[in-house]
């Protein structure tokens, strides 16, 4: 290799790690400006200003204030479910830990302005609560399946019909037409949908739901959100 092409390779690292860090600093500036003011009232100019980047290099990274919303609400969402999966962690019926998950997980998506954003505007409603609680919400369901626990003739149907499920309680509860019982109604329903009794689906949703800590957001590296926990120091 010569020396002129390893300078230019060295240039390149250092322009592709500027990028990075612009990226990451955007992404962070724009989630606490939301936070601080919501989603509605922060400008692109804003979210440059508190960077410290002119309006245009803004555009070097996203096309638009909706595409920073996204991995900044998308970082929101799964931060959240982490914290649930967590706490649920503990229990051994599997009926116990999707009523859980559940209900914790209305309760929350719906009372966070990012999170409900996320799934029910930013995109497709059933994709994003997949990208959201997707993978969890599969995997307790598989483990409910496998020990008896659920009896899910179709399960491609099973998952449409909760998911829209779901999203329907969700959006009711955002709009404010039903409070926190009636998600927990709606969590009773969706367990009997997946076969288990009405009386232990009655007890499971309507049990006192444990505390929950509330957990340290995610920062920015690269671009990409990191828990904070995991995040290297500077």
């Amino acid at each position: 290799m010569t020396w002129a092409k390893g300078a230019a390779m060295a240039d390149e690292g250092r322009v592709a790690r500027r990028r990075a860090h612009v990226r990451s600093r955007i992404l962070e500036v724009a989630r606490e400006l939301i936070e601080e003011r919501g989603i509605d009232a922060v400008t692109i100019d804003e979210i440059a200003d508190a960077a410290d980047i002119a309006r245009r290099s803004f555009y070097l990274h996203f096309a638009s204030k909706n595409d920073v919303l996204v991995p900044v609400a998308r970082a929101r969402t799964k931060e959240i479910n982490a914290r649930i999966d967590r706490r649920v962690a503990e229990f051994d019926d599997p009926a116990r830990v999707m009523a859980t998950a559940m209900r914790y997980t209305l309760r929350l998506f719906s009372a966070d302005p990012l999170c409900s954003w996320f799934v029910l505007h930013s995109g497709l409603p059933h994709q994003r609560l997949q990208e959201g609680v997707g993978e969890s919400a599969m995997r307790d369901a598989a483990r409910g399946v496998e020990v008896g626990r659920f009896q899910i003739a179709n399960q491609e149907i099973v998952r449409t019909l909760i998911s829209g499920a779901f999203l329907a309680a969700m959006s009711a509860r955002v709009e404010g037409r039903i409070d926190d019982g009636d998600l927990d109604d709606a969590v009773e329903h969706i367990l009997r949908l997946l076969g288990v009794s009405v009386i232990d689906a009655q007890e499971l949703a309507h049990e006192p739901l444990p505390a929950m800590r509330a957990a340290p957001r995610a920062v920015f590296r690269s671009g990409k959100a990191i828990p904070r926990a995991e995040a290297p120091r500077r």
